[in-house]
């Protein structure tokens, strides 16, 4: 026989006007993450304020895929002063009023602009070409395409040391890879699952800041490894869904012999950039049997395509935007 159950303790009453704290992560990242930056010369006082007038903003039925509606019974009342600007007391007025504040910020337009210069130019971009576009940012009530063109027209985006300074992610060396070699993608899921593999997954960063920018986050010796096993197995059509030509690498008129198949393919896949050392290294390898396909008895033998194009997507060269 069971025991008969024990009734539940009634829940604590909350105390009459006792308020739940603030979640001031919204705010704090609002303007550390999308905004100011890091030291953007806002408060803790001022991650406070930005929470209070945010409080209310939420969205209806996120799990239904809702959009934003503002709480009226979840906002807290009063006025709040942010940066230094006095915002009265006006329900959602309040969060729009900030986010114009923040949007016309000089610590915004050069936080924009480093990430900008970061993506397209490098890992670290010169600080008067990020002033430049800062001030254009400002100008141009915060307009990126402006602020690219202020990025695109100047000499630090053509200067010599800015060419191939970047190194791809995986996922700008996945689709490169796939692009260049004209493969016929049939069944996407292998290539996501490469993506996986090289510590990229399709929609998995989870905290807000997304994925580095920066060759330090990608390169590394297992990194640069799976890399270039990826580059392989792409070439030699082991990823299921994912077909390639070799003749299409190629072009016409077809090399007879391994070391013309290999200068063929450096000015398809790599444009005719590709340094003397990586040509050297991978020229050494042709002898190799698995590579050039030859034998004794049938030295005619074409060699293999395939090898030599995953060995040059594998390259430094490839490696770089």
């Amino acid at each position: 026989r069971r025991p008969p159950r024990r009734p539940r303790p009634a829940p604590a009453k909350q105390a009459k006007g006792k308020r739940c704290g603030l979640n001031e992560n919204y705010g704090r990242e609002l303007m550390e993450l999308h905004t100011l930056g890091v030291n953007g010369g806002y408060t803790q006082k001022d991650v406070s304020e930005v929470a209070r007038v945010l409080t209310g903003w939420t969205l209806k039925q996120p799990r239904q895929g809702g959009g934003f509606v503002f709480e009226e019974r979840m906002h807290e009342p009063g006025d709040k002063r942010v940066l230094g600007h006095h915002i009265k007391s006006g329900g959602e007025r309040e969060g729009h009023e900030v986010l114009h504040i923040l949007a016309h910020h000089p610590s915004t337009a050069k936080f924009i602009s480093t990430k900008l210069a970061t993506r397209f130019v490098s890992d670290n971009p010169p600080p008067a070409l990020i002033d430049r576009m800062a001030q254009t940012f400002l100008k141009k009530d915060g307009d990126i395409r402006e602020v690219l063109k202020t990025m695109f027209h100047a000499p630090e985006f053509w200067a010599p040391e800015s060419y191939r300074a970047k190194v791809k992610t995986p996922l700008e060396f996945v689709v490169s890879a796939v692009r260049t070699s004209g493969a016929d993608v049939s069944d996407a899921l292998p290539l996501a699952r490469q993506l996986q593999n090289l510590g990229m997954p399709l929609y998995g960063m989870q905290p807000p800041t997304g994925y580095s920018m920066k060759a330090d986050a990608w390169v590394n010796s297992s990194a640069l490894l799976g890399r270039m096993n990826f580059a392989l197995a792409l070439t030699a059509e082991k990823l299921k869904g994912v077909q390639v030509d070799p003749g299409q690498m190629l072009g016409r008129p077809l090399p007879s012999d391994s070391q013309g198949t290999l200068i063929a393919l450096e000015n398809s896949l790599l444009a005719g950039d590709a340094s003397r050392q990586t040509h050297d290294t991978i020229a050494a390898q042709l002898n190799d049997p698995k590579i050039s396909q030859r034998q004794l008895d049938d030295p005619v033998r074409p060699p293999n395509t395939s090898a030599i194009a995953g060995l040059l997507l594998g390259s430094p060269e490839f490696q770089r935007r």
